[in-house]
């Protein structure tokens, strides 16, 4: 075995909120590891000296949302003693490394599991009994548990419990294996939490007191056993974690509560609003938050912050709280892992340049698709579109982070690199990355083939990301301490095609064994009409047991009889009530970003379109939103605009003429009447109304009847 030159590399982790495109993070964490895996067996089994002999090692994880869960499962995934998978479908192989992390990616959380016997997220026994409390993962151990006669109330859209099962799957590991060479000996995770409830601050000015309420939290965890790389942290050490937790105790009913309330706090980060569940999350007002560390350049050296408790507060046991998505908030921790990584939490920044920076975060963010802004006058100044508009609009800001993401891409910068999805088909980069990108994030939930397709691209954005961008130049001090005997041609970096001539740098992370072979580009996944139509009977079941819950729950007197009366069996169905509407929009949303993406069967396009093919679905899916029965050639091109500028009038006009001519579910049917303002209006021939929603609605304007169209001016 050859031995450590005593040069390392210090790593820490930060996963952005991504809702079910986590499974791609997850595909980057999993190729890592065998990475480093693969890197540690070779360097045992030297006799010569010819394996690189430095270190990269993970120091720190840090995530929200969808991050957080695969920061907490992935600490444990690192230490679970089950071999490596590899299965074939479709002519495709897939592989993972961390069967842990894969099932609860990929495998478990779905929409439609296709079986009655196996829970998934429209499953109603969440709205009908509630768990013992050993299962229950809805709050930490110390907050009170429900009394045996308090109602059951909707917490969310879809079924958590289906969260509950994967983290109580996640955190059951039968055998322990031995801790990894290349992770510190003290892991530190920190999961950002948004605490509803708010911790209060005042600040003494000679002028009077100034108070805040903060909404912004995160759970700090200290993971022993996971690692044996001996490190220090200036910031994360002195700050206060909720536990220290030993990874050999995982299986002992000693440390049952505090593994479950680890769990938990992942389980809080990543309750995305109204669809997912919040979680109660227990703290202790003196222990938890005084002496807490703030990742800020401004405080970083101040030690006596501590909230203003109100005496009745404080004296609470626990204080406990309502934590929604941790996203909304801090969508990219990357702040922890950076101040964590510092050899001393007041150091202006980390050592940063190339020909010697030896530590540095990496960013998995699973969102690099362009996200287009709001057309002109949306949302509108009503107080019902503005408040749609709101929590949208709070996230987005949360993920802005630019003076981060701007050093990330700075090529002469070595202390950030970012990891995004990319998809390159020759030398061609596809519009779209991830199939979990449409829904906003939750369409990967719609099928396992989404999730798989991403792990896998996960997977080989990161063996691409280790054989090209993570690299040090020449004169580095790991590169000139590697022995003679190492050939340093076989380790140096690939350039890309599209990279200006310079000097030859080196791979921090070789690849050895089974990461040196070449991770295929995985299909683009697609479903059928089937499975949609399938999904839609579900999504229908589920809303007959919510709905009149949440009336129930939420609207008194005359008007919740009367909308308890419109969801009664056998009227809830009538046409143009609210069951209708609420599934008719779902329909067609999910069907207009499936067509958006090609990812579903069925819908191929046409020969003789004028048009790039992805533009062309772009104008196919406007005609399926269902905000607008008809539309028309300009709205469609103010739609599609931010997406694509190669769209004009012309073409447009030109793709629904053709598609007018054609035969299948992309038809085009143009109305025989005109908007406000002559123009011409279009749908697909599947959405043409019927005599009522049609002609007899545009002639005589009758509201309820009458077609909503683009509006007046355009």
């Amino acid at each position: 075995m050859h031995q450590l030159s005593g040069k390392e590399f210090q790593i820490g982790l930060t996963m952005s909120g991504a809702i079910s495109a986590g499974a791609y993070t997850a595909g980057v964490v999993d190729f890592l590891v065998e990475a480093l895996e693969c890197w540690e067996k070779a360097r045992a089994a030297d006799q010569n000296g010819s394996v690189p002999n430095h270190r990269v090692g993970i120091k720190v994880i840090s995530g929200a949302s969808a991050g957080a869960i695969t920061a907490a499962i992935g600490a444990i995934a690192l230490v679970d003693k089950t071999d490596a998978k590899t299965f074939e479908s479709n002519g495709f192989v897939y592989r993972y490394t961390l069967p842990k992390l894969y099932e609860s990616w990929v495998v478990r959380p779905t929409l439609d599991s296709g079986d009655a016997n196996v829970r998934d997220f429209l499953a109603l026994d969440d709205l009908e009994t509630r768990p013992p409390e050993t299962a229950d993962f809805s709050r930490t151990s110390s907050v009170p548990f429900p009394g045996e006669n308090d109602p059951i109330a909707v917490v969310s859209l879809l079924n958590s419990r289906l969260l509950d099962e994967i983290a109580a799957n996640a955190i059951a590991v039968a055998k322990v294996e031995g801790p990894r060479p290349y992770v510190s000996a003290k892991l530190h995770i920190y999961l950002t939490l948004s605490n509803l409830r708010g911790v209060p601050w005042t600040l003494p000015f000679s002028g009077g007191d100034y108070h805040m309420i903060s909404h912004g939290d995160r759970a700090h965890y200290v993971l022993s056993g996971v690692g044996s790389w001996a490190t220090h942290s200036d910031f994360a050490d002195n700050d206060p974690s909720r536990d220290n937790l030993d990874i050999g105790m995982i299986a002992s009913a000693a440390a049952r509560d505090q593994w479950k309330d680890y769990a938990v706090c992942a389980l809080g980060s990543s309750a995305f609003p109204v669809g997912l569940a919040p979680r109660l999350i227990g703290a202790r007002p003196r222990e938890d938050y005084f002496g807490r560390r703030y990742p800020s350049a401004d405080i970083a050296g101040i030690d006596n912050l501590k909230p203003q408790w109100p005496p009745a507060v404080e004296a609470e046991n626990p204080f406990w709280f309502t934590c929604a998505d941790g996203g909304i908030i801090d969508n990219d921790p990357f702040e922890y892992a950076r101040f964590t990584l510092k050899d001393k939490a007041t150091d202006a920044r980390l050592p940063w340049d190339l020909d010697s920076a030896d530590r540095a975060v990496i960013m998995i963010s699973p969102f690099p698709e362009p996200k287009p802004i709001r057309n002109e006058g949306d949302p509108a100044i009503d107080i019902v579109s503005l408040f749609s508009s709101l929590m949208p609009s709070l996230i987005d800001q949360a993920r802005f982070k630019p003076s981060e993401l701007a050093l990330a891409v700075d090529p002469d910068h070595g202390s950030r690199y970012l990891i995004g999805p990319r998809r390159v088909i020759g030398n061609e980069l596809q519009r779209y990355g991830i199939a979990s990108g449409l829904l906003g994030g939750f369409g990967g939930f719609v099928a396992r083939a989404f999730r798989d397709h991403d792990y896998q691209l996960g997977r080989r954005n990161c063996q691409k990301f280790l054989m090209t961008s993570f690299a040090v130049p020449a004169d580095h001090p790991i590169v000139t301490n590697w022995p003679p005997q190492v050939d340093k041609k076989l380790f140096e970096a690939m350039r890309e095609k599209t990279d200006a001539p310079g000097a030859v740098s080196y791979c921090l992370a070789p690849l050895y064994g089974s990461a040196k072979d070449t991770i295929d580009l995985p299909p683009w996944p697609q479903i059928t009409q089937a499975d949609l139509d399938r999904l839609m009977t579900r999504i229908g079941l589920r809303f007959d047991r919510v709905a009149p819950m949440v009336i129930g729950q939420n609207v008194g007197g005359f008007l919740g009889l009367l909308l308890q009366l419109v969801l009664l069996p056998g009227i809830r169905s009538a046409p143009g009530l609210i069951r209708d509407k609420v599934l008719n929009f779902a329909r067609l949303t999910i069907l207009g970003d499936l067509v958006r993406r090609n990812q579903i069967t069925g819908w191929d396009l046409p020969e003789g379109l004028g048009v790039d093919p992805d533009d062309a679905r772009l104008v196919i899916a406007e005609l399926l939103v269902p905000k607008y029965d008809e539309r028309n050639v300009e709205g469609i091109r103010r739609a599609v605009a931010p997406m694509s500028a190669a769209l004009n009038t012309a073409n447009i006009t030109q793709v629904l003429e053709r598609l007018k001519q054609t035969r299948g579910p992309f038809q085009v049917w143009e109305a025989p009447w005109r908007d406000k303002n002559g123009g011409r209006l279009f749908t697909l021939e599947s959405r043409k109304p019927n005599l009522f929603g049609g002609r007899l609605g545009a002639s005589l304007g009758l509201g309820f009847f009458k077609p909503t169209v683009d509006p007046p001016g355009i």
